[in-house]
């Protein structure tokens, strides 16, 4: 009983202190006025979809490791055709299907917190469009393994899934890391 509720305890304070920019900052009306993106009236919406929304920067890696390590998964599976692999797969295809939808969920709260112009809110809008398909793909490619069994669809799916997500991961951390951070200056 000890180890689950040490274990409960470390993955809650976790989640609570997984985001960085722990400070948290009063809105004054002088802020306000000097900034003119939000009166005092949309303050208080705009900071409870950015507090309830910054649980998607918590969220979004799992289901980008699930999917990929999906990937590693169905290959081990085809080299060496062993069962753990067969239950990694569906492990981790069941998983990915229930933690992308909340994901992108809170990720489409957050976004209506930001402010980005210009190819920031391009990067945004594909980044939204392409997290909105990658969850609605995993939910699609866990149907199909557990209604239909893997088979050609299925491999088809879950290859195009692993692109989805990575290219969206890709629009993410150019709108967090500022665009063109992966190329050498």
């Amino acid at each position: 009983m000890k180890v689950i509720f040490i274990l409960v305890f470390f993955f809650f304070s976790f989640l609570a202190f997984a985001h960085e920019g722990h400070e948290v900052k009063k809105a004054t009306s002088e802020n306000i006025q000097e900034k003119g993106q939000e009166t005092p009236q949309e303050g208080g919406s705009r900071r409870w979809t950015q507090s309830i929304g910054s649980f998607h920067l918590i969220l979004l890696h799992f289901p980008i490791a699930l999917i990929n390590m999906l990937a590693v998964s169905e290959s081990l599976l085809a080299w060496y055709k062993k069962p753990i692999f067969e239950y990694a797969s569906r492990f981790l295809i069941i998983s990915a299907a229930i933690l992308s939808t909340p994901t992108a969920l809170l990720g489409l709260i957050y976004s209506y917190s930001a402010s980005y112009e210009g190819l920031m809110e391009t990067f945004l809008l594909w980044h939204m469009w392409f997290g909105i398909s990658t969850a609605a793909l995993a939910i699609g490619v866990a149907f199909i393994r557990e209604c239909i069994g893997p088979n050609s669809l299925y491999y088809f799916c879950m290859v195009l899934l692993v692109l989805m997500v990575n290219i969206t991961g890709f629009f993410g951390g150019e709108m967090t890391f500022g665009p063109f951070n992966m190329y050498p200056a």
